[in-house]
């Protein structure tokens, strides 16, 4: 009898302490062999990822949000080529930003995810290797950045948990606003140089970071390239200007954001260190590189 392919969801333990309704999952133990399992940690949703990987399971579904998604990325990429090639990533989103699943446009449904299992939409996704001081590798599905990006990302993280994510998010916002000054930044863009006090600094492979801002609108998960996206030297209340009209999702016409394409991105702080924030986590400071793999890991989605 020939088994049945496995479907492993990672699910948020936090965000989902039941986990899956069976009521759910139920119609599907006909067609998959079924796992669910939930985080109990931070490194939890990594280490089910690369398990699934290496048990050969064929759809891997991060449930939870952006974290979570990132997470099961760098843990699928850390599974032999030659596994991960036979996995596919999903994701259902429950988080708050859910911002890699509004580049993917693969819904927040599980009917939905289905039915593009169904219908085989599968992509190979581009992901962005990211190159550390210390000599280590991370994994970046959707955006990195540096700048009043990251301070943001550490204030939400200092946060109370008790407070709603919608108001931690607005109050680190407000904060950051108010305390963040652009920094200097020595910038290589494929062998080019550019040099200049920065805002933010981003390296998209999605379109969205920030609980729906546009910040790269143009930005595709599958076509080889790095979209970055620069904000130089805009003081508190120019980036507060600016947040509105990236909720459009659309190129801004303003002398102060260029937008660039590329292979290789290079970042190191002038006059100091600066936070770098990979798919909404922390992770150290500058300098740090950033190179596109193209159709690095299968994907489901929905365009």
């Amino acid at each position: 009898m020939t088994p049945l392919p496995r479907i492993v969801f990672i699910v948020h333990g936090r965000h989902n302490p039941r986990g899956l309704a069976e009521q759910h999952l139920a119609p599907l133990r006909d067609s998959f062999d079924i796992d669910v399992l939930l985080t109990s940690s931070a490194d939890s949703a990594t280490r089910f990822a690369r398990e699934a990987a290496l048990s050969g399971a064929r759809w891997v579904i991060a449930v939870g949000g952006d974290g979570t998604v990132h997470e099961v990325v760098n843990g699928l990429m850390s599974a032999p080529p030659e596994l991960r090639r036979n996995t596919v990533l999903g994701v259902l989103p429950t988080g708050t930003g859910n911002d890699f699943a509004r580049s993917l446009q693969s819904g927040d449904s599980l009917p939905r995810l289905l039915a593009m299992i169904a219908a085989g939409r599968v992509r190979a996704l581009d992901l962005i290797r990211v190159s550390h001081a210390d000599g280590s590798i991370s994994w970046c599905n959707n955006i990195g950045s540096i700048g009043i990006s990251s301070d943001i990302v550490r204030r939400v993280k200092r946060s109370s948990p008790r407070l709603p994510a919608s108001v931690a998010f607005y109050s680190a916002v407000c904060a950051a606003l108010l305390h963040w000054q652009p920094q200097p930044m020595r910038l290589m863009l494929d062998g080019e140089q550019i040099d200049g006090k920065f805002t933010c600094v981003s390296a998209a492979n999605g379109r969205y970071f920030g609980s729906g801002l546009g910040i790269a609108s143009e930005a595709r998960c599958d076509d080889g390239l790095l979209d970055v996206v620069l904000i130089r030297d805009a003081g508190s209340l120019d980036f507060l200007r600016l947040l509105p009209q990236l909720r459009h999702a659309r190129r801004l016409d303003d002398a102060r954001i260029h937008y660039l394409r590329g292979r290789t991105l290079t970042v190191e702080g002038v006059a100091t260190e600066c936070a770098l924030e990979l798919d909404g986590e922390l992770y150290g400071s500058t300098p740090v590189r950033f190179d596109i793999e193209p159709a690095a890991l299968n994907c489901l989605a929905g365009w």
